[in-house]
This record gives C-alpha cells, sequence and structure tokens, in this order.
C-alpha cells in the first residue's frame, strides 16, 4: 500500500512539473511564449493614433466630446504629426459652465477653433522645449511654452503629463484650457477666422 501512495505522489509531483513547464516554456522556447515588440518595451500609443489614445487614457472625455461636436476626429486620427496640448477633465472643470456651454453652442466656429489652437504641427517633445519659444498651431495663431523653471508652460497651462506617444503625433496633457489671443471667457463669441 506504501508503495501505491509513494508512485502516486511521485505521478502527481512530475504531471505538476509538466504542467507548469508546459505552460510557462523555458527561455528559448517555442514562439508561443517569446515577448512581441509590441508588448516588449512599446508603448501601446504608438500604435494607436492620437484620438485612440486620447479615448483609452480615461482622462480627457470632454476634449473626445468637443473634438467629436466640432467634427474634427479626422484631424487627430490623421496622419499628422500633431503635437496636441490636451486639457484634462478637470481642466474642463475649471472653465465656467457657460463658457463650456457656448463653445458647445457653436462647434463648427469657436469650439473647433479653442480645439485647433491645442494642435501644433509636427512632434513638439515637452523635453526639447527652450525657455520663452513659440509654437504655431494649426488654428493659426502661435502658442507661447516656456520650460524654464522645470515645469512646462504652455501660455497659462502647466504641463501635467509629456510626450505620450501616438502613431501620429505626440500629446501633452494640460492643467487648462487655452484660448485663442482675442477670445476670453467671458466673451466667447468672437467671430474669427478659422481653419478646418
Amino acid at each position: 500500500m506504501r508503495t501505491n501512495y509513494a508512485l502516486s505522489i511521485i505521478a502527481l509531483v512530475l504531471g505538476t512539473a509538466v504542467l507548469i513547464c508546459g505552460c510557462t516554456g523555458l527561455p528559448g522556447g517555442d514562439a508561443r511564449n517569446q515577448t512581441t515588440s509590441a508588448s516588449a518595451g512599446v508603448p501601446v500609443g504608438e500604435n494607436l493614433t492620437i484620438d485612440e489614445v486620447l479615448v483609452r487614457d480615461g482622462n480627457f472625455s470632454i476634449f473626445i466630446q468637443a473634438i467629436d461636436a466640432a467634427g474634427l476626429e479626422k484631424t487627430f486620427a490623421g496622419p499628422g504629426p500633431y503635437t496636441v496640448f490636451a486639457p484634462t477633465d478637470e481642466a474642463f472643470s475649471r472653465l465656467p459652465e457657460a463658457v463650456i456651454e457656448e463653445l458647445f453652442d457653436d462647434p463648427k466656429g469657436n469650439l473647433a477653433e479653442v480645439l485647433l489652437y491645442h494642435v501644433a504641427p509636427g512632434n513638439c517633445m515637452a523635453s526639447g522645449i527652450g525657455a520663452n519659444d513659440t509654437i504655431a498651431t494649426v488654428q493659426g495663431s502661435p502658442i507661447a511654452v516656456d520650460a524654464t523653471g522645470g515645469n512646462v508652460m504652455v501660455n497659462d497651462a502647466e504641463v501635467v503629463r509629456a510626450d505620450i506617444p501616438a502613431a501620429n503625433g505626440v500629446i501633452c496633457a494640460i492643467d487648462a484650457v487655452i484660448l485663442p489671443p482675442g477670445m476670453t471667457e467671458t466673451a466667447v463669441n468672437v467671430t474669427t477666422n478659422m481653419t478646418g
């Protein structure tokens, strides 16, 4: 009886060892257990467009709603490259409700202009921003960027997360919505010439 018990234990141990080795594989094993370049060291965003990265992130839902309302999805999914200074949901919450309503009431006009003011052609990495630089925007008016003092500022907004990669550019999360020159929070109804 002891022999049967010992053989059962040995069989159980060997079976478990075979099962564990079969599931995990050994280093240099077959292709099923090898890591692909998409999952080894390559940020997920590099395979997604800017709009897809923004959606997946979860901190830009109002910005995404604004893009959809303005009909700019193709711009943010286009070939680029673009740098998007994307206001977080918290940044939008700092705007007075009346301003947000007024922008969304004019989605193809002022809202689109504000959104395009957050987009620069090319890849502008935060690490490459110097002191008192300006960057051209798709909207047409330049934005002031400044990296003195250890923080990167875009007009009066601070970059809170820099250089988020996407297949068609880069995203920098900012803590405020920036408005083009001539447009203020209390007087958003300014007629201007826009692209889009």
